[in-house]
């Protein structure tokens, strides 16, 4: 018995040893890859034109701005139709859940083509493309974001506010809330880190929005070219150098994001713990 037992902690020790070697080449090799544009750029000593520079910066703002409006048009939108989605059930729920969903298994090209087409050529798009100018604009960059970033929003937020026992509902009902009330004054304030996490989430997914946001902004330099967009003009025309530049940003950003996804992670366990 003795014998068997050191065996078994024999094994486990060497399976522990093991994901931990693995677990250091992963890391190893992202290292490897995500530090190759700043490898570049020391090679080169960093000598950029401040031309795709000025550029960069532009496209950078232009993303950051159209994913905060973006990413707050989500929210305003998403929240009520989550909650909505978690009150009712059967086949009604699935059909709205399936057309909600669409963007995420259609391709993001193809979804801003159907965009292209309904203010190109819908009589009722057409018209409205005519009155506030949404093709070959930023508002529609920031409509492009916001269609990609909607279905992701709403499954979040549905399966957050599913997460919460009905008994706080009951309560709020019986203190006489109405719904509307209670979502907003009761369910959103007590789930606010997780909230401020999906709103992360939400932005990050925006931000990177790239085919959607080049169909219906037209990708127009200088005017609609988003940070995604500029990456993707880079890697096809521009100096190996400018490149590197700019994914090296991309990489800050998208570090700067995930670290604040992670700290509002932690605080809503350490909020739970307490």
């Amino acid at each position: 018995m003795f014998a068997r037992c050191k065996r078994v902690r024999t094994v486990i020790t060497i399976s522990d040893s093991v994901l931990k070697y693995l677990t250091g080449l992963v890391v190893l090799i992202l290292l490897l890859v995500f530090t190759s544009p700043l490898i570049i750029l020391w090679e080169r000593r960093f000598s950029v034109e401040t031309v795709e520079l000025n550029l960069l910066v532009e496209s950078l703002i232009l993303s950051l701005i159209t994913s905060m409006f973006s990413s707050i048009l989500v929210f305003i939108f998403s929240v009520p139709v989550a909650f909505t989605l978690t009150t009712i059930r059967g086949s009604f729920k699935r059909t709205i859940e399936a057309a909600i969903m669409i963007p995420v298994i259609v391709s993001p090209s193809a979804i801003g083509s159907i965009i292209l087409l309904f203010f190109a050529k819908s009589p009722v798009g057409s018209t409205l493309n005519r009155l506030i100018g949404v093709l070959n604009d930023p508002k529609g960059v920031v409509l492009a974001q916001f269609t990609i970033g909607f279905p992701v929003a709403v499954s979040f937020y549905t399966a957050l506010f599913s997460s919460i026992p009905r008994v706080y509902e009951e309560t709020a009902m019986e203190a006489g809330l109405s719904r509307l009330e209670y979502l907003y004054r009761v369910l959103l304030p007590m789930t606010r880190n997780h909230v401020l996490s999906g709103l992360v989430l939400i932005y990050a997914r925006v931000f990177a929005d790239f085919g959607t946001s080049l169909i219906v902004g037209g990708g127009i330099r200088g005017k609609t070219w988003t940070f995604p967009i500029y990456v993707y003009m880079m890697t096809q025309y521009g100096e190996i150098t400018v490149l590197s530049v700019t994914l090296l940003v991309y990489l800050l950003v998208a570090f700067g994001l995930l670290y604040a996804l992670y700290s509002v992670r932690e605080v809503s366990s350490g909020l739970r713990q307490g």
